[in-house]
């Protein structure tokens, strides 16, 4: 309840006395403070004193709150190995507590065959003796990023020592990835807990790259008899041109006994081993 004279006026906020139910006085004082003074009476209309409301406590000024800085896709991932933990903890097979995790392309990646998306290292190999992660820039997909994650995690808190076998096989499983270890998948469950995971880190500020090119939309009608020939191709990156052919020339020295032998053979037979000519010098990739 507010108050106002007998005589009108502006409308004052009350002031509180002790057992002064039956007397209204001004929190301004304006006026008497007894019965002899000025009479006020109580009444609901809002308080207009200027001196009154300037006695209302003012609530601080709030600053406006600063938008998120969108995190780097290493600060994802890292927000993501963060909120990960729990889950090694809870399979008791925790993770080191220090990893690095970067996007890039693991060594040996670059074989269409045997497409690479995340690749572990062991810490004795690392200068910091740190373990490395590698996730493939070809992912874009934030879900499938994690699941990709969480398997070179597993490497990670194994240090590689059991490959795709033994402990790595039993955690793997234990958190939620199926189908074959050396390319496992998150089963429906874990998949919609990385969702949800992934919806609360925010967006994988990341866009896909293509290494063969990005992929063409086919073109609608038939082919124009006098379109011209398509220019050359421009090349996808700085490094060495991408070889025509799967099939590698190999040959012997012209001063080899065998007079120069040459066969051609495919990159994956090269990673077992070069051929030998036939009186014995193995051969190099001519």
């Amino acid at each position: 309840m507010n108050v106002i004279s007998m005589l009108g006026g502006k409308v004052h906020k009350r002031q509180e006395i002790e057992g002064g139910e039956d007397f209204y006085f001004p929190l301004c004082r304006t006026g008497g403070m007894t019965n002899k003074g000025t009479k006020y009476k109580g009444i609901e209309a809002a308080v207009t004193c200027a001196v009154c409301l300037s006695y209302e406590p003012q609530a601080p000024e709030v600053e406006p709150e600063a938008p998120k800085r969108a995190v780097t896709r290493e600060e994802w991932l890292h927000q993501a190995i963060d909120a990960l933990r729990p889950e090694f903890e809870r399979i008791n097979f925790p993770l080191p507590e220090k990893i690095h995790v970067s996007v890039g392309f693991g060594y040996g990646a670059k074989r269409e065959s045997a497409k690479i998306l995340g690749q572990c290292w062991a810490r004795f190999v690392s200068e910091d003796n740190v373990n490395h992660i590698f996730i493939s820039p070809e992912l874009n997909d934030a879900s499938r990023v994690l699941d990709v994650l969480i398997h070179e995690l597993v490497h990670a808190a194994d240090d590689c020592k059991s490959g795709h076998k033994g402990d790595f096989a039993t955690a793997a499983k234990a958190l939620g990835l199926t189908g074959k270890m050396t390319a496992t998948i998150a089963t429906p469950e874990l998949a919609e807990k990385l969702q949800a995971l992934a919806e609360a880190i925010g967006p994988y500020n990341h866009a896909t790259l293509y290494p063969t090119g990005k992929p063409l939309a086919p073109k609608e009608g038939p082919k124009p008899e006098d379109e011209p020939e398509a220019p050359e191709e421009t090349p996808a990156s700085s490094g060495p041109k991408k070889q025509g052919t799967r099939m590698i020339k190999v040959a012997c020295k012209a001063d080899c006994g065998c007079g120069g032998y040459v066969v051609r053979t495919t990159a994956k037979w090269l990673e077992v081993g070069l051929p030998i000519c036939p009186v014995g010098t193995v051969m190099e990739i001519a």
